[in-house]
């Protein structure tokens, strides 16, 4: 009864079209050339936020008890990593802005936690 048609015959390819017509530098046409990644960062950037003694920002919903709220503020990433060097003598020994290369930030628990394993790429860039 009902035949399905080619709905849309002549459909724009966006994505190509896009590749045609869009400028390649001569540095991005090498740095394809010489097959190195383009879109994938390593270490990860991650924000380690930096905020004074009980500066930390606090979320309450009207109608919260608030003195719960100031005796207990909510750990921070920056909290996280004085309790990890109270604990852990390798942490000791790091700045601030080396731990997410040896340790991974766990959002659920709110810690740091060792990385299991490190992956290092070596690229012709390091030979």
């Amino acid at each position: 009864m009902f035949a399905v048609a080619n709905e849309m015959p002549n459909r724009l390819d966006e994505v190509t079209t896009y590749q045609q017509r869009r400028y390649i530098s001569s540095s991005e046409a090498v740095w394809r050339l010489l097959n190195f990644p383009i879109h994938q960062r390593y270490p990860t950037v991650v924000h380690l936020a930096v905020h004074l003694e009980g500066g930390q920002r606090v979320y309450y919903e009207a109608g919260q008890q608030t003195a719960y709220l100031t005796d207990t503020p909510p750990k921070t990433i920056l909290t996280a990593f004085f309790d990890l060097c109270k604990t852990d003598s390798f942490a000791k020994t790091l700045l601030y802005s080396e731990v997410p290369r040896h340790f991974h930030w766990d959002v659920s628990q709110k810690v740091w936690q060792i990385r299991k394993k490190v992956h290092l790429l070596q690229t012709s860039r390091d030979m």
